[in-house]
């Protein structure tokens, strides 16, 4: 018998809000008396005030920023390694930084760059040297000592959790010229591996928190994906147990551009969520990158429509936070 919590119990948020960093007359440093403020029922916020272990918000912060609240999540990438976040070391590239060439003090889990994003570089999280850095039991008391370990020390609600589509890259975009030995041999196999760390890293955090969950952001056809391989359905109720829901960027106003390109609804992916997730009772929170109340109103009315729970960011950079959404507002988009 099953020891996970389902995921429909977990707390679900009428509004949500999502920032990262502060603004550069900020120094790009988050306020927690500002965040505090924030009349979001759901906020998403990097557990330290500038991305490095000094800044981590204490736990008499982060429960000023919970407030009345619904939920606080705290931001942390699973499925890449960043060159400024504290774990990096430099003699891991050439340069230093991320884009550079690998080395031959490089762990065996870090991967190739990604082109789209210089800083940061596609991670091997089925490794167990990276799973040590999301999480683990060292400590001098035997306390954890990992990226989750400290969220949860901090007294956020949930971690929600980024790249978790890095599945599908080593199943099905990885070059064959960088795939190396023990690596996936398909997108299955791969979504099978982030299932399975997913739900590990909820049984971990859940050691300390029972009421603990994450929010996977992508990966959207995950579920899809270990079907196809057939005879996982211990995983899969693992991996829904784990999660409080699911976001995903883009679903709307999807294009080359930061922000603002021209509506085009990813409706495949828009039916594949409703499918593995809505109709499970695991909200699905959607963030487009856009501006302006023409396109603003539009994705609000199509995401509730839709079953989802909307939140519209002025920029990728998510250095500043838009307004809620209006719940009376919402109210009238489904009359």
């Amino acid at each position: 018998m099953s020891t996970y919590r389902r995921a429909a119990a977990a707390p679900e948020a009428a509004n949500w809000g999502y920032q990262l960093q502060g603004r550069q007359a900020d120094e790009y440093e988050l306020d927690p008396d500002t965040l505090a403020l924030a009349p979001h029922d759901m906020l998403v916020i990097d557990p330290s005030r500038n991305g490095r272990n000094s800044g981590r918000f204490d736990q008499d912060e982060v429960a000023d920023m919970k407030g009345d609240r619904s939920i606080l999540a705290a931001y942390v990438s699973i499925g890449e390694a960043n060159d400024f976040r504290d774990y990096w070391d430099k003699d891991w590239t050439t340069n230093g930084k991320a884009n550079g060439r690998l080395t031959d003090e490089a762990p065996d889990w870090l991967g190739p760059i990604n082109p789209d994003w210089p800083e940061g570089r596609k991670v091997r999280y089925w490794d167990e040297g990276w799973r040590d850095i999301v999480f683990n039991d060292k400590g001098p008391n035997g306390e954890g000592t990992g990226e989750l370990d400290s969220i949860v020390r901090q007294g956020f609600d949930a971690a929600y959790l980024d790249i978790v589509d890095a599945y599908y890259f080593w199943g099905a975009e990885v070059k064959k010229s960088q795939r190396e030995k023990g690596d996936p041999r398909n997108e299955s196999q791969a979504a099978i591996r982030m299932a399975d760390f997913i739900a590990d890293m909820a049984d971990h955090a859940r050691e300390t928190n029972e009421d603990f969950f994450l929010i996977p952001q992508n990966g959207a056809y995950i579920v899809d994906a270990i079907k196809d391989a057939g005879g996982h359905g211990a995983l899969l109720e693992r991996f829904y147990g784990a999660i409080g829901g699911i976001a995903i960027e883009d679903l709307y106003f999807y294009g080359n551009k930061d922000e603002n390109n021209r509506f085009n609804p990813d409706d495949p992916q828009i039916k594949i969520l409703q499918r593995d997730f809505v109709a499970k009772g695991i909200p699905v929170y959607v963030v487009d990158y856009i501006t302006g109340d023409h396109r603003i109103d539009k994705f609000e009315r199509m995401a509730i429509r839709d079953g989802f729970i909307p939140y519209a960011a002025p920029d990728r950079d998510l250095d500043r936070m838009a307004g809620p959404l209006d719940s009376a507002a919402a109210a009238d988009f489904l009359m």
